[in-house]
């Protein structure tokens, strides 16, 4: 029991760790910088060995990979961390017989002794790694393996750059095959170093319950039947085909084609790890907040562009070493950046009881095609280059040929990945919506600002500037937001929110707001938020506060379901517009009617307008009952022309309403009758009046046209007759009103035209 607890390792452990981890990967980078990355292809180039058996040997890596399964007994039976560290340290000793390999006397022989190091290396490489893979589910906390992967990419680029300008100036400044020899030396000990830091993470003691020996083996049925894990083997594997095959003959591609020396393109494919770096924090920031399916089909999207850009580059192309560099940097950024999204899935998503099982065979399958991948290219550069066949009169170009095959294998790549099952990931379309709305760019730039060191009066600043970017990008800090030690950053985000695309995580985040019992303006702020977003399934939340004993948050509420326009709740708010005791309610109650286009309530909206132009003595209550003209415009359909007339009218007198009744009379005098020349004469006249601030007559010229307007048969003739009914009694007519009267009527009488 004891000895279980302490197998336990908490999150803040192992975050105070992963240093280690950092340190084993720089340490790790130096000595493949130095032995079997470029130097190990150049090297064999030098030695005469055909590019053909160039690709077989960096295909023995991968290839080795198949004997995972035959380690597994071992793996599950002893620790894997004491496996990684022996196992890794012991493919570097591999490497020293290279040296020996010029004094053969041939490039066969000299193959084959370089073929049997790299095989015994890949076999150490393959022990190491069935090992590490389900430890690393053990030392890394979930949360945050984006970031450890992008800080990984980060932590190892200075090793990268630095070791391959280091190499490239050793080389260019020598000459001779042995000047391999000391890059090569220091590479080993590099890598017998690495391992020491391992020491310092913990996890990988064998399980009670794990099985044992064959039994082991036999346990491979469980990942075996998992219909979504192959579909990710299959996405795995194919990313890993490309980019083994690419990677591996861009080199020679560049070399050959362009003419760059050896000692360039070491220098050059240091921009490999650089983009790498780059791409590694970019997408493991992205990943801990999005998921990985989004992001590795955007990475593969772009994977295909560059594929096909390659096919461009001629010989005698301008600044071939830009061309190549930028080449090489988009290669780390896009492909090592996908492939470590990639892990991140299969980490996620493997259960822990069966995860050496789960990552013995997505590791053998990587490596049954990664290891393919290598030997078919060579077969296909062999083949076309002897046959050099034509293709609608042009001849086909063996790098070219292989380019394109890639981009169709990513393409397919990125399908599989698209349609795996990840719980509580964005999907790839609502992760692209994310660019589609607002500022994406802002939003970015915005967000890391945000987590720095901040005061209060920048963090509301900040927290107001994300509503700006109205892009849904910044939801998580927003809602994070909402928890914030300070009041009026939390009030600010609330507002932000409710400027963002809607969303069922956003529409959560303003309803847990709902609740804050004391803190008044957050609530009115949350429910102006939800009205803002529309947000329909959030209307019985909101319906709660008709009961509130707040008139503020009982008229806001009004609002926000006349915003919703959810028809569940206009009977209550019908209700409330005759029943509250308050005014501001009431007043609410009346934009929401307006919002839901209520006919049935005209003759109440009427009603209450007449009640508030009787009293219209002080300041506030013409604007009061200009909210109840709006909210009949509305109804009537003539919001926008109501709104437009009346702000001209308001801005200057006389500006509009003369010319809307002059409009008025010429309709008037175009109907049939006896009396439409006398009615339109009569109405023309007010029209001065009313270009002084006189609106009695007008009204009065108005009132006279009900008859007609009754027998007009236009739909909402009904509805107009309910306003000059219910407001003949107002003795001094606001020019609010004259103005929707004169476009409610004009409406009417043309249909009786």
């Amino acid at each position: 029991m004891t000895r279980q607890v302490a197998a336990e390792q908490s999150d803040y452990d192992k975050l105070r760790r992963i240093p280690y981890l950092y340190a084993f990967n720089v340490l790790n980078m130096a000595a493949l910088v130095c032995t079997v990355n470029s130097p190990l292809a150049l090297y064999a180039a030098e030695l005469g060995i055909e590019k053909g058996r160039i690709g077989m040997l960096g295909g023995i890596m991968p290839f080795a990979q198949v004997l995972c399964i035959a380690f597994l007994p071992i793996v599950m039976a002893y620790s894997q961390r004491f496996i990684t560290g022996a196992a890794y340290a012991s493919r570097y000793i591999f490497v020293l017989p290279w040296i020996a390999a010029p004094f053969l006397g041939s490039p066969e022989q000299a193959f084959w002794l370089l073929f049997g190091c790299m095989a015994a290396f890949s076999i150490s490489r393959t022990l190491a790694e069935t090992a590490i893979y389900p430890w690393s589910q053990e030392y890394m906390p979930r949360q945050v393996r984006g970031r450890i992967s992008g800080v990984i990419s980060l932590a190892i680029l200075p090793v990268a750059l630095g070791g391959s300008v280091l190499i490239q100036l050793w080389l260019d400044s020598r000459v001779g095959i042995e000047r391999y020899f000391p890059v090569f030396v220091i590479g080993a000990l590099f890598g017998l170093t690495s391992v020491l830091s391992l020491i310092g993470l913990r996890g990988g003691n064998p399980r009670p319950d794990t099985p044992r020996g064959l039994a082991s083996i036999r346990a491979m049925r469980t990942p075996v039947r998992d219909g979504n894990f192959w579909l990710y083997l299959y996405s795995s594997g194919t990313q890993y085909f490309a980019y083994t095959a690419v990677n591996l003959f861009l080199v020679l591609f560049f070399r050959e084609r362009l003419g760059i020396s050896s000692g360039q393109l070491v220098l050059l494919i240091a921009l490999v790890p650089v983009g790498g770096a780059l791409g590694g924090l970019i997408a493991g920031w992205f990943v801990d907040r999005y998921g990985t399916r989004a992001i590795r089909v955007t990475l593969q999207s772009w994977q295909v562009v560059l594929l096909l850009s390659l096919l461009l580059i001629r010989p005698g192309v301008v600044f071939p070493e830009i061309v190549a560099g930028a080449i090489f940097f988009l290669m780390g950024l896009l492909f090592q950046s996908s492939i470590a999204v990639g892990s991140i899935y299969m980490l996620n998503y493997v259960p822990p009881a069966h995860k050496e099982n789960y990552m013995t065979l997505a590791y053998a399958s990587d490596g049954i095609i990664g290891g393919g991948a290598t030997f078919i290219a060579s077969l296909l550069l062999q083949l076309l280059d002897a046959h050099r066949p034509t293709l609608l009169g042009m001849t086909v170009d063996s790098y070219e040929a292989l380019f394109v095959a890639c981009a169709v294998v990513v393409t397919t790549s990125a399908l599989a990945f698209a349609g795996l099952k990840e719980s509580g990931a964005t999907g790839v379309r609502a992760f692209f919506a994310n660019f589609g709305s607002g500022s994406a760019i802002r939003a970015l730039l915005a967000i890391p600002r945000y987590g720095a060191l901040t005061s209060e009066e920048r963090r509301q600043e900040l927290t107001y500037g994300f509503g700006g970017t109205r892009s849904s990008l910044v939801k998580e800090e927003l809602i994070a937001a909402l928890s914030d030690p300070s009041f009026d950053v939390r009030h600010e985000a609330i507002q932000s929110l409710g400027r963002l695309p809607p969303g069922p995580a956003v529409i959560r985040a303003l309803e847990s707001m709902l609740d804050y019992e004391g803190l008044e303006e957050l609530q009115y702020a949350a429910l102006t938020s939800l009205g803002r977003l529309r947000a329909r399934e959030s209307g019985a939340a909101i319906a709660v506060f008709l009961d509130s004993s707040s008139a503020l948050l009982r008229a806001r509420a009004i609002r926000s379901l006349g915003e919703i326009r959810d028809e569940a709740y206009l009977p209550r708010i019908r209700q409330m517009l005759r029943d509250d005791p308050e005014i501001n309610c009431r007043l609410a109650a009346v934009s929401a009617l307006g919002k839901y286009a209520d006919r049935s309530s005209v003759g109440g909206l009427v009603a209450i307008y007449a009640q508030l132009a009787a009293a219209d003595t002080t300041a506030s209550d013409e604007p009061r009952s200009k909210v109840v003209l709006l909210a009949l415009a509305k109804i009537l359909g003539l919001e926008e022309g109501f709104s437009r007339d009346w702000r001209l009218e308001e801005r200057i007198l006389g500006q509009r309403l003369p010319r809307l009744i002059e409009r008025l009379a010429w309709t008037v005098r175009r109907m049939p009758g006896k009396q439409s020349g006398e009615l339109s004469a009569r109405i023309k006249a007010t029209a001065l009046g009313a270009s002084s601030g006189e609106t009695t007559e007008a009204f009065l010229a108005l009132q006279a046209l009900l008859p007609r307007i009754e027998t007009s048969g236009h739909p909402d003739a009904a509805l107009v007759t309910q306003v000059l009914q219910g407001t003949r009694q107002i003795e001094h007519p606001h020019r609010a009103l004259l103005v929707l009267l004169a476009l409610a009527v004009r409406k009417v009488l043309l249909a009786r035209r």
